[in-house]
């Protein structure tokens, strides 16, 4: 089992750089550096009065360098100090699409790192089933937050299809996809 040696804190700011020396079995040592970052709730949206998987769509600066596509993705948002995965999805669903989701049709997935290699970050993924009568708000994110969040909705054959044949970008809408179809949500 490797062991981390000693850590170092390179940078903070809206995230935190840490540069560890580790050593493995054999008595090697190397440095590793790690993206210290908040968990995130991630949410797959189906509203079955509509029969649309609800999909939001936006602007990633992480992305920009490879792409210049607006990126369709799931419901996500971080998990605040001392908040709770499963209320994260509550509130982020309303901020970004404007459901509010009943406690009863949030149902957990799994969790899973997001890129285990340089950063601490997990997703807790869930699937929400809403109605029209759950729209409390126009959705689009939160302007202090300079989120511009336009909502996509898709005809859950659509939604099936674009997991099977790799038209989205983003790694937490397939594994969000793939449970909901593995569970036969949709």
């Amino acid at each position: 089992m490797a062991t981390i040696l000693h850590e170092e804190t390179v940078f903070h700011d809206m995230l935190t750089l840490e540069k560890g020396k580790v050593q493995d079995d054999a008595g090697n040592t190397f440095e590793r550096v790690r993206i210290r970052r908040q968990d995130a709730s991630c949410v797959l949206v189906l509203n079955t009065d509509s029969n649309k998987v609800i999909l939001t769509r936006q602007f990633r600066y992480g992305a920009a360098p490879k792409t210049t596509k607006y990126l369709l993705e799931v419901v996500a948002g971080k998990v605040d100090p001392g908040e709770e995965p499963f209320t994260t999805a509550i509130r982020e669903t309303e901020e970004e699409i404007g459901y509010r989701v009943r406690h009863e049709n949030m149902k957990y997935l799994v969790t899973c790192f997001s890129s285990p290699a340089y950063t601490s970050e997990r997703y807790h993924i869930y699937f929400a089933v809403v109605r029209n009568s759950d729209k409390k708000g126009k959705g689009g994110g939160l302007e202090n937050e300079n989120e511009s969040i336009e909502l996509v909705e898709m005809d859950p054959t659509a939604f099936k299809e674009a997991i099977l044949t790799g038209q989205f970008a983003d790694a937490k809408t397939y594994v969000a996809g793939q449970q909901a179809m593995l569970r036969n949500l949709f």
